[in-house]
């Protein structure tokens, strides 16, 4: 190896017919040359060792960190197939666009679900519950202006009839049957029970508009076949639209059912609502004089026999009526024999009760009166069929002594021999006095029989009933059993 001297200058180097100029160049600073023999193979071999471990060991790194990286992307990969599925929703698993599993195994549950990464494997999941509204279809356009419903009722007129347009453009109404109009607006919730049905059919995306469409669809068809009375009163229209709409789902075997269904509102057409309110109102009024009618009528009746005791009766009486309308005297009597038997029963209240106290009560006055005055007759039966004379006068000194022996009577004795007398007498004081006690006693008395007297009594042959039911009046109550003659 020689070193060289840089020169200071350098000459340009000059092509001609038009060659390009070379660069100028700095002069070589030093040459190496290697001479033969000058050093053996094995120290150049040496030499060339430490670089040669270094780019191995540089390689090596290098290779190691490519590894590292392959295998955490393979991992990443791997992992990236878990899914977290939320409480409120449930899905499937598809492998290759396949769905995984039969039945009921396909649908998944919530929580942790490993599977397959994408694009190889995939994990569809949908809401279990949706609520959606139909606010517009069959509702009433009332453009920018934010108007309640009185308030557009209140503006309403017949002079602006309803337009037909799109949904937000026109008005929506419902047609009835008989060619009346209504609106309504409704929500529906729908829960998804059966994901692998709905996302063979459906997209999760699609799901609130087939369950407007059916609700849409339910509604039209049920509103055809009722009249304005029946679609906006009570339950019927709603039970007939959720019952249409979930047959519409199972015949398209979506999978989603219909948990409930709310019309918000359903009301004639705005122009003529105030009348409907009115025809309305008095129906409300109609029905709660009915209730008020029927309460009382239940108060009066309970009054009358007892709460407990009122079916039986009105059966019975019912049954009465049937044997009667039947002419059928056997019936009759039995039925009311049975009557007869239900009034004496303990739970018979209110005025029955009383009544039959009352009927207790003077039966056994009679009993007491009339009863003792028969066996008493019958006593003296023998005695008057063997000497009649004898036992009148008997009884009629007996009489004589009893009023005489009163403690009310004053007894004066005349002398005898006068042509006339008069007498101007002032009573005893204890005379006066037992007088006076005797008549409070008997006004006391008529008060507590109600004003029934209980020695005037009269025998009609007629109205004598023994183990049967006596004075009654017919079904017609044109006359009756004890009621042919004017004297009974």
């Amino acid at each position: 190896m020689s070193e060289q001297t840089p020169s200071d200058s350098f000459e340009p180097v000059h092509e001609e017919d038009g060659a390009i100029d070379e660069a100028p160049r700095r002069e070589k600073s030093a040459e190496f040359t290697v001479v033969a023999g000058a050093a053996s193979e094995a120290d150049l071999r040496d030499a060339m060792d430490p670089a040669n471990q270094s780019l191995t060991e540089a390689l090596r790194l290098s290779y190691r960190v490519l590894q590292f990286a392959i295998l955490a992307l393979a991992v990443v990969f791997i992992f990236s197939g878990f899914q977290t599925v939320r409480e409120n929703r449930t899905g499937i698993r598809t492998l290759f666009g396949a769905i995984q599993g039969e039945g009921s195994d396909a649908q998944i549950s919530a929580g942790l679900q490993p599977f397959w990464p994408y694009p190889v494997g995939e994990i569809i999941t949908v809401p279990l519950k949706r609520t959606v509204s139909v606010e517009q279809s069959f509702w009433p356009n009332f453009g920018a202006r934010s108007l309640t419903l009185e308030e557009a009722t209140a503006s309403a007129a017949t002079s602006r009839p309803l337009l037909p347009g799109p949904v937000g453009k026109g008005d929506g109404t419902l047609i009835l049957e008989g060619g009346d109009l209504a609106h309504c607006r409704m929500t529906g919730e729908y829960s998804i029970d059966d994901a692998v049905s709905f996302l063979v059919r459906f997209t999760p995306e699609q799901g609130d508009e087939v369950v407007k469409l059916v609700l849409e669809q339910a509604a039209i068809h049920t509103a055809a076949a009722m009249t304005l009375a029946r679609f906006i009163e009570g339950d019927e229209a709603i039970l007939e639209i959720r019952r249409r709409a979930q047959d519409s789902l199972n015949e398209l075997e979506s999978g989603i059912r219909l948990v409930s269904i709310s019309v918000t509102d359903r009301v004639p057409p705005l122009a003529v609502r105030r009348n409907v309110q009115n025809v309305q109102g008095a129906r409300e009024r109609a029905k709660i004089a009915v209730e008020v009618a029927r309460r009382e009528s239940t108060t009066i009746l309970d009054d009358a026999a007892g709460a407990s005791a009122l079916a039986d009766l009105i059966a019975l009486i019912g049954d009465y009526e049937s044997a009667l309308s039947g002419k059928d005297e056997v019936e009759a009597e039995s039925v009311l024999a049975r009557i007869g038997a239900r009034f004496e029963a303990a739970d018979i209240g209110g005025q029955a009760a009383k009544t039959m106290t009352e009927a207790r009560a003077f039966q056994s006055m009679i009993e007491a009166g009339i009863g003792n005055d028969a066996r008493r007759l019958a006593s003296l039966v023998p005695a008057y069929q063997e000497n009649p004379q004898q036992l009148v006068r008997q009884l009629w000194l007996d009489a004589y002594r009893d009023v005489l022996g009163g403690p009310e009577v004053e007894v004066i004795s005349a002398p005898p021999g006068l042509r006339g007398l008069a007498l101007r007498m002032k009573s005893s004081m204890d005379i006066t006095t037992r007088r006076r006690d005797a008549s409070t006693n008997r006004r006391r008395q008529e008060s507590m029989m109600g004003g029934i007297d209980g020695n005037a009594w009269q025998l009609g042959s007629r109205q004598i009933s023994i183990g049967q039911a006596g004075r009654r009046l017919n079904k017609d109550a044109t006359g009756g059993f004890g009621r042919e003659g004017a004297g009974e």
